[in-house]
């Protein structure tokens, strides 16, 4: 199972290396990562307005950018959309928490030497909730939607870097 080399992963489902085994544990991979990151991101101090706007703008989010992800597998060799979802999403969930520690960590630090609380108030906790929710979700889905395009159109971009 690759956990973060996404061109590898690209490149073994573009070449169908890919078993149904290791798809149906990156299935697994991410019902346990779904069921999970509820309970590690939140606590309960947001306004009922924050939180139905994040399932809001997460389910607007997860069905724009599902569908973007199957017509570009569509528009390109159109085959196994399931087993190339549940691989590459896996692959690109773990690369985005990577990238968005690396970038949170300095920040957080930065903050807390400047004593900016993004946080003080419940209202300012949701909003801030809210925009790193929705940046992060059309970050996912840009990866997400490139890394299909990679694989299902990858012998036009092989032709066209020949």
């Amino acid at each position: 199972m690759i956990w973060f080399d996404i061109h590898e992963l690209e490149r073994g489902l573009r070449n169908g290396e890919i078993s149904d085994k290791v798809i149906f544990n990156y299935l697994l991979g991410n019902l346990v990562l779904y069921s999970i990151v509820p309970f590690m991101a939140g606590n309960d101090s947001s306004t009922i307005a924050m939180i139905l706007f994040q399932v809001l703008f997460t389910i607007t989010i997860t069905v724009i950018g599902s569908k973007k992800a199957f017509d570009m597998n569509e528009s390109g060799d159109s085959k196994d959309f399931f087993k190339r979802f549940l691989a590459l999403s896996f692959v690109t969930g773990i690369r985005l928490f990577v990238f968005c520690l690396i970038i949170a960590i300095p920040i957080g630090v930065t903050f807390g030497a400047l004593g900016f609380n993004p946080n003080s108030t419940p209202y300012s906790e949701g909003l801030f909730d809210l925009i790193l929710m929705v940046a992060s979700s059309i970050i996912y889905y840009y990866m997400l939607i490139n890394s299909f395009k990679r694989v299902s159109h990858g012998h036009q971009n092989l032709e066209m870097a020949q």
